[in-house]
């Protein structure tokens, strides 16, 4: 297959009477986009995690096995949306789903295909270890093969986007607010590289920066997308409650004051973990001004971005169709995008070395209940640029305080 060879066929194609024999594009990218992904975690990364000694070749084969079908399984999720977003002009929705299952009837073939074919692209270094020349060369053959078809899924991916792009009615802010994670995640990279899962290594530069891209694109941005649609459709809608007929430049004002007093308070509501009998190092202590800065900064960004546009947002858009006051639908939405941000930061929290249970349970509430609380309530009342101003005034002020 090739990139031209997807056809881009409109309602008339797809309608017509007989057995359509094609791979029409949203098919083509659920298909490549599965293969792609499943020879990559299957593949590569295992390839990863044998010349960092993070595997034992023993179990080479079940691990490729298992990683395989993962990535094959998020290559389908992708491909999916993608697909159907990203259908040729003049093609409906459920014209791009019924592409789909029709290029099904090729999935299941290419996936057995696609399984082989990633064993023996993870068998690589065993394969040059042990002087085996057959072995070398066919799995030179199976790095061949992963390598056209990830470059073919990333041509029909890309052909995919820029239609997905052009129907998008809410570009311009999803753009912006993409772009801005993207800046965010390379900043925090770099100050603080990552261990990703599987392999728990530690990335330099450039893995770094593609790591980041990767989330970008594969994580915020859909969700972004996601959180843009519902907030357009849902009524009231978050941010706007509390809104006044006043000027941009006095609501601007107005929130920017508001998002440094409220960091204010809350910085000083968590000084004594640093300045008291716990002595909690600061980011300023261990990251340096400029780095604890442009941590904070990032810091501020991705979790609101996260736990309030997207999780807020959703939260509501569900609840609302349950409970019959918008206020209490609102409360309902703050508290879970409460509850996620408080489970995925309390697994940083035992490392801190906080000494006994009532100074966690201090920290917690101080630096992650208060805090997320605060933040949900100003998301819904003001939006998400004084969620945001406030998260970053919390850090800043606390870095600065606590020196």
């Amino acid at each position: 297959m090739n990139a031209q060879g997807a056809h881009e066929h409109g309602p008339a194609d797809l309608g017509t009477t007989g057995p359509h024999r094609g791979i029409d594009l949203p098919a083509a990218v659920t298909i490549a986009w599965s293969l792609a992904g499943g020879m990559l975690l299957g593949g590569a990364a295992v390839v990863l995690m044998l010349v960092t000694g993070r595997l034992d070749p023993h179990r080479m084969l079940t691990t490729s096995g298992a990683l395989f079908g993962a990535g094959a399984m998020l290559g389908v999720a992708h491909g999916v949306v993608l697909g159907i977003f990203g259908r040729p002009e003049g093609t409906g929705a459920r014209q791009a789903v019924g592409a789909i299952l029709h290029g099904l009837l090729y999935l299941v073939p290419s996936l057995l295909l696609g399984g082989l074919v990633a064993g023996w692209v993870a068998a690589m270094p065993m394969a040059l270890g042990g002087g085996h020349v057959i072995a070398t060369g066919i799995s030179a053959l199976a790095w061949l093969a992963m390598l056209v078809t990830t470059g073919f899924a990333a041509l029909n991916g890309l052909r995919a986007a820029r239609l997905a792009y052009r129907r998008w009615p809410q570009r311009a802010a999803g753009t912006a607010l993409v772009a801005a994670t993207l800046a965010a995640l390379v900043v925090a990279f770099l100050i603080r590289p990552p261990a990703p899962w599987p392999t728990y290594a530690r990335v330099g530069t450039p893995g770094a920066v593609g790591l980041a891209v990767v989330a970008t694109f594969w994580f915020y941005g859909p969700l972004v997308t996601l959180a843009l649609w519902l907030g357009d459709r849902s009524r009231p809608a978050p941010g706007a409650a509390g809104r006044s007929p006043s000027s941009p430049l006095r609501r601007a004002l107005l929130g920017t004051g508001i998002a440094v007093l409220t960091g204010l308070v809350l910085a000083a509501v968590a000084l004594p973990l640093y300045r008291g009998a716990v002595h909690l190092p600061s980011d300023v202590a261990r990251l340096g001004f400029a780095g604890a800065m442009l941590m904070a900064l990032s810091s501020a960004f991705t979790n609101e971005l996260f736990f309030r546009l997207v999780v807020v947002t959703v939260a509501f858009v569900l609840a609302s169709r349950v409970v019959p006051r918008a206020g209490l639908a609102a409360a309902l939405a703050i508290a879970l995008g409460t509850v996620l941000d408080l489970l995925v930061h309390l697994r940083d929290v035992p490392a801190l070395g906080l000494p006994g249970t009532g100074a966690a349970m201090a920290y917690v509430a101080a630096r992650l209940v208060i805090p997320s609380i605060v933040f949900g309530i100003l998301f819904w009342r003001r939006g998400l640029a004084t969620a945001v101003g406030a998260h970053l005034a919390t850090g800043v002020a606390l870095g600065l305080l606590a020196l």
